[in-house]
């Protein structure tokens, strides 16, 4: 044989076990932050998630916190390259169920971050119609063009036996079913932006309104990084590099959606909630998007403290709206706070009590 033909073949034998090397260690290192995470923030979790009233949130927080350490744990088998055989059945099976979550876990955390934006506008109809839509368009799209391109190449799927992984060729165009999200978190976040604005004029700024811009500008940059870096891999790299990014970014995803619903929530007890009281997502992103967009004469908002609860969310807003008035300010600039204060919640709170 050819010296310089095996010469060829060893190099790229070469080559192919240290892209594949490089993979694992990403993959390592993304599932070190999946799990340091996870056992960072349980305590939070239990407080915040367990112990509170279930919602559509809750679900989604649930599935995106463990069923993506389960799939990782069938990629470990699949990619890890610690069995002497599998058979391809299983290969092609997973190869189809693991895009399949990939995309799922995505969608979940885009839905996440629609369901903010639409709280920090104050749930207007066309704005959650806008939303639907996109949200809609984007899963489909980006479905279509990842099924497609896998279909096409599913025949290449087979167990190989010199890295002991499943392998299979790639399309070169299958970076493309990054461009539907990449669009949509764009439409978000200028969504967010805007919002972001009109509060910076009126000086809100609460915990709850710092932790949805903070979240709101982190997740834009995080997820458009690993979108851009598994198209920049998919389409720039060589078939051996394919997984560098895509396990990487599998654990990333699910860490930032589980710190968006975690933080939010934590930030609203300091914000806007009784001590030991419990309310519904939906109630909450409610009470959020209305003091959000409700600001006073002077371009104020007030919060209602925790020794002020036992009143509805709607109570609350109004309550917030009387603190904020000029005639509240005139009394507390005039140090007769106390008893002003007083008499104001007491005259408010009976005249909704005789509203009920």
């Amino acid at each position: 044989m050819d010296p310089a033909v095996v010469a060829a073949a060893v190099h790229e034998l070469s080559t192919a076990l240290l892209h594949i090397f490089a993979s694992k260690c990403l993959a390592v290192a993304g599932v070190g932050i999946l799990v340091y995470d996870h056992i960072l923030t349980f305590p939070e979790e239990v407080e915040l998630i367990w112990k509170q009233n279930w919602s559509v949130v809750s679900t989604l927080f649930v599935l995106n916190r463990y069923i993506t350490p389960l799939v990782l744990v069938v990629d470990v088998v699949d990619k890890g390259g610690l069995t002497s055989f599998l058979p391809r059945s299983f290969c092609v099976n997973w190869y189809f169920a693991e895009a399949a979550w990939n995309l799922v876990a995505f969608g979940m955390i885009h839905a996440l971050v629609a369901l903010r934006v639409r709280a920090i506008w104050g749930r207007p109809r066309w704005l959650t119609i806008t939303l639907l839509i996109l949200f809609v368009v984007y899963f489909v799209a980006t479905a279509v063009i990842a099924f497609k391109f896998q279909a096409d190449y599913a025949d290449t799927v087979q167990y190989n036996k010199i890295f002991g992984i499943c392998f299979a060729r790639v399309s070169p165009y299958i970076w493309t079913c990054w461009l539907p999200a990449l669009v949509f978190e764009f439409f978000v976040f200028i969504l967010t932006v805007i919002k972001a604005f009109e509060h910076s004029r009126h000086k809100v700024n609460t915990p709850v309104v710092f932790v949805l811009y903070r979240d709101g500008i982190m997740y834009f940059v995080i997820i458009c990084c690993c979108s851009m870096f598994n198209m920049m891999v998919w389409l720039l790299a060589p078939p051996t590099l394919v997984a560098l990014s895509k396990y990487f970014v599998l654990c990333v995803v699910p860490t930032m959606g589980a710190r968006l619903v975690l933080n939010l929530r934590g930030s609203r007890r300091e914000d806007l909630m009784p001590t030991g009281a419990s309310t519904s997502d939906h109630a909450v992103y409610e009470l959020q998007a209305k003091a959000l967009n409700t600001s006073s004469s002077q371009g104020r908002v007030v919060f209602v403290s925790r020794q002020e609860g036992g009143m509805s969310a709607q109570d609350r807003i109004q309550l917030n709206q009387m603190r904020s008035a000029t005639d509240y300010q005139r009394i507390k600039e005039r140090k007769i706070h106390g008893l002003a204060y007083d008499c104001a919640v007491h005259s408010f709170v009976h005249s909704k009590t005789l509203q009920y």
